[in-house]
């Protein structure tokens, strides 16, 4: 039974991420006063993606063929390691700890930057440039972020993590983890290039950061990028809602029904997580280049209180 979960977790990953993406999109054009799409356009342009050929730079090499299966396998890893629907180990979760799957996520990013440099265009270069910059400092920051629940639960393992949050209610309100919390959210609009860090909807190629790493992609290898991205954002929300604001609500790991039960419970977490983001997007404009590291620097002195603040209670 924890093998057949173990497999239906990732299943809703990959399932489910396009339908996460989807409805923000559509729920931003709603704030906006616009129709928008569909919240099932995700996956017509899935399908349309897969069933194209891919047109290739005679200046590529195997590194930007390969670079968006190497991502797409990072964040499948990823989704075996973290509790998404469960709240007990899986037989595949003692592959890494929470810092772990951090550096999957690095590796992600650093292949699809290099498949950016690979191609010799300006614009790939210039996304690799900036993205390789916010990363130097958003990844020290998730990883302290990760410390500041690990200070609380003394393990760096998500899902004792999450039975310590779960367990003692009190531990919620405690500074540790309320800054941890927050400075973990800025790290999701960090990772995922959302306001204000990035516009995810902008067409104008100059600004653009993550989109224009993969501006030289179509076809299928386009289709496993945006998939990838979509699951890189699922995964971080349900890490965000499961590790640090609503613990409660997960299955067992002996249990199919609990399982099962447990994927519209996490539907509803991450519906509030979307809609928080969305909020976001539409009320704030986005940074200038250069003040990013302020951004990200408040997110990282916010982690580096909260450690601190762990050691002066106690906690």
């Amino acid at each position: 039974m924890p093998e057949l979960i173990q497999v239906l977790q990732s299943l809703v990953v990959l399932t489910f991420a396009p339908l996460y993406a989807g409805a923000m999109t559509r729920a931003e054009a709603v704030v906006g006063s616009k129709r928008g799409p569909s919240v099932l356009q995700p996956y017509r342009d899935l399908a349309k993606l897969l069933r194209k050929g891919s047109a290739v730079s005679d200046q590529a090499s195997w590194v930007f063929r390969g670079a968006p299966f190497v991502a797409f396998a990072c964040y499948l890893t990823v989704s075996v390691i973290v509790p998404v629907i469960t709240n007990e180990p899986l037989p595949l979760a003692f592959l890494a700890d929470l810092i772990g799957g951090a550096f999957v996520l690095t590796l992600a990013s650093f292949v699809i930057s290099l498949s950016g440099l690979d191609t010799a265009s300006p614009y790939g270069g210039l996304g690799a440039s900036r993205a390789s910059w916010i990363g130097s400092m958003a990844e020290p920051t998730l990883i302290l972020v990760f410390f500041t629940v690990g200070a609380v639960s003394a393990s760096d393992n998500p899902y004792l993590m999450n039975h310590a949050v779960a367990s003692s209610p009190y531990v919620v309100v405690l500074p540790t983890h309320l800054l941890g919390l927050v400075a973990f959210f800025m790290i999701v609009l960090v990772e995922n290039g959302r306001i204000p860090i990035d516009n995810p909807g902008g067409s104008t190629e100059i600004s653009m950061i993550e989109e224009s790493r993969v501006l030289e992609y179509s076809g299928r290898e386009y289709a496993l990028v945006k998939w990838g991205g979509w699951m890189k954002l699922f995964l971080l929300s349900s890490v965000f809602m499961n590790v640090f604001v609503l613990p409660w609500g997960l299955g067992s790991a002996a249990s199919l029904p609990g399982a099962l039960l447990a994927i519209p419970v996490l539907l509803g977490k991450l519906a509030l997580c979307g809609l928080a983001i969305v909020v976001i997007d539409t009320s704030f404009a986005k940074l200038r280049f250069f003040r990013i590291a302020e951004f990200l620097g408040a997110a990282f002195m916010l982690a580096l209180v909260g450690v601190a603040t762990s050691y002066v209670i106690g906690a």
